[in-house]
């Protein structure tokens, strides 16, 4: 049976549903989680600030990370769940979390 133009063999197939409440790391692989927390520490270590926010407590804890490097005129946004910024203010040094980190409610 010849294949009819624009049409494809995945359109025919179940499509995975999105899992709105769950896991948000489950698809990344901890590579690229382990390379964003280095990125933030990098940026931390360079001088600059970071402002921690909750943004979600429920179904699942997030936490929206603002860092700015005045020097640069560079501000970056990211989204954490509560074990990778644990894992992040884990592996920062205390005096530097102290100094540079803003927790704010």
């Amino acid at each position: 049976m010849p294949r009819i133009p624009g049409s494809f063999r995945i359109a025919n197939q179940q499509r995975a549903v999105l899992d709105v409440y769950g896991d948000p790391m489950a698809g990344m692989c901890g590579h690229r989680v382990r390379r964003i927390l280095e990125s933030i520490q990098r940026d931390v270590d360079a001088g600059g600030t970071a402002r921690v926010r909750q943004i979600l407590q429920s179904p699942r804890e997030l936490y929206r990370i603002e860092l700015e490097i005045p020097d640069m005129a560079y501000q970056r946004t990211t989204v954490l769940d509560r074990d990778a910024l644990e894992a992040l203010l884990e592996e920062t040094p205390e005096d530097i979390v102290r100094d540079r980190f803003i927790f704010r409610a």
